[in-house]
C-alpha cells in the first residue's frame, strides 16, 4: 500500500443506523470527514497544523457514489489520499471497502483552507501537500446541480445550536441531512441513496431562516438547494436505486 494513502476502520454501533438497519449517508460521510482530519493530522496539515495558521478547512464539494450501501452496517475500511492541489483548492478522494477489500463506494471532494477571521481563501503552495499527492484513481465524477429554488416552494427551517460544527457555522453533513428530510419514510422503504453530490457555495449561520428545495428530474433522480434570502448556500443532486430486497410492511414503522 502507498503509504501516501490513509487507511482507517470504522464499526458503527447500532444506534446510529436508521429504521432498515443502514448506515445513513450523513453518517458515512461523517466517517469520510473523520479519515481525511486523521489523514492530514498525520501529514502537518491537519486541524492543529491550521489552527496556528490562523486558518481552517472547508468543504467546497463532495460526492459520493455507492455501489453496495446494504454493507455499508457492517464493519468497513475507508481509504483517503490527496489526488491534486491546485493554488487555493485541494482534491481528496476515498475508496469505501469491506475489511477483506471489496468495493462498496467511492468518493471525491474539494477543500479550500481559509483564514478563520476574514473568512479569505488561503494559499496552500506552504502547507506541504504537495508530498502527499498520489496518482490512485478514484471514479466519482462532479457535475453541475441544477437549481432546484425557482420552481418549487421552499420548507423553512432554521439553523439551531446543535447544527453548528467546530467552526460556528452550520455543519457540512447537516446540509445532507436536511436534504434527505425532504423525503417521506415510504421513498426509504425501497430505495436508498446511491449517488449525492453537493456543492457549497456559503455558511450558514445559528438563528440564519432557510428555505429547502427538491424538485424531480428524472426517475428516481432529483435537484435540491438550500437558500437563505433567495440565494442558494449549497445545491446538490442525487441519485436513488431501488432496494433489492426490503423488510416485510408490517416490520416498517
Amino acid at each position: 500500500m502507498d503509504s501516501r494513502i490513509g487507511v482507517y476502520e470504522y464499526r458503527t454501533e447500532s444506534h446510529l443506523l436508521d429504521f432498515r438497519g443502514q448506515l445513513p449517508l450523513p453518517v458515512l460521510g461523517n466517517y469520510l470527514l473523520h479519515a481525511a482530519t486523521r489523514h492530514a493530522a498525520g501529514r502537518g496539515f491537519g486541524f492543529d497544523d491550521m489552527m496556528e495558521r490562523r486558518a481552517t478547512w472547508v468543504l467546497s464539494k463532495l460526492a459520493v457514489e455507492l455501489t453496495d450501501p446494504l454493507q455499508l452496517a457492517d464493519p468497513l475500511r475507508i481509504l483517503t489520499w490527496v489526488q491534486q492541489v491546485e493554488r487555493i483548492f485541494t482534491y481528496r478522494c476515498f475508496e469505501i471497502t469491506t475489511l477483506e477489500g471489496a468495493t462498496l463506494g467511492c468518493a471525491r471532494s474539494v477543500w479550500a483552507a481559509i483564514d478563520r477571521e476574514t473568512r479569505r481563501p488561503v494559499s496552500l503552495s506552504r502547507l506541504g501537500l504537495d508530498d502527499s499527492i498520489t496518482a490512485r484513481n478514484c471514479p466519482v465524477t462532479f457535475s453541475s446541480p441544477e437549481p432546484a429554488e425557482k420552481e418549487t416552494e421552499g420548507i423553512p427551517y432554521t439553523v439551531k445550536y446543535s447544527d453548528l460544527d467546530i467552526n460556528g457555522h452550520l455543519n457540512s453533513m447537516k446540509y445532507i441531512e436536511s436534504i434527505l428530510d425532504l423525503f417521506d419514510l415510504d421513498t426509504f422503504r425501497t430505495r436508498s441513496v446511491v449517488r449525492f453530490e453537493i456543492v457549497y457555495h456559503a455558511e450558514g449561520r445559528y438563528g440564519m431562516h432557510l428555505l429547502l428545495h427538491k424538485k424531480a428530474t428524472a426517475e428516481d433522480e432529483y435537484a435540491a438547494a438550500i437558500c437563505n434570502e433567495g440565494k442558494p448556500i449549497c445545491r446538490a443532486k442525487l441519485r436513488l436505486g431501488r432496494l433489492p430486497h426490503c423488510p416485510p410492511e408490517e416490520e416498517l414503522p
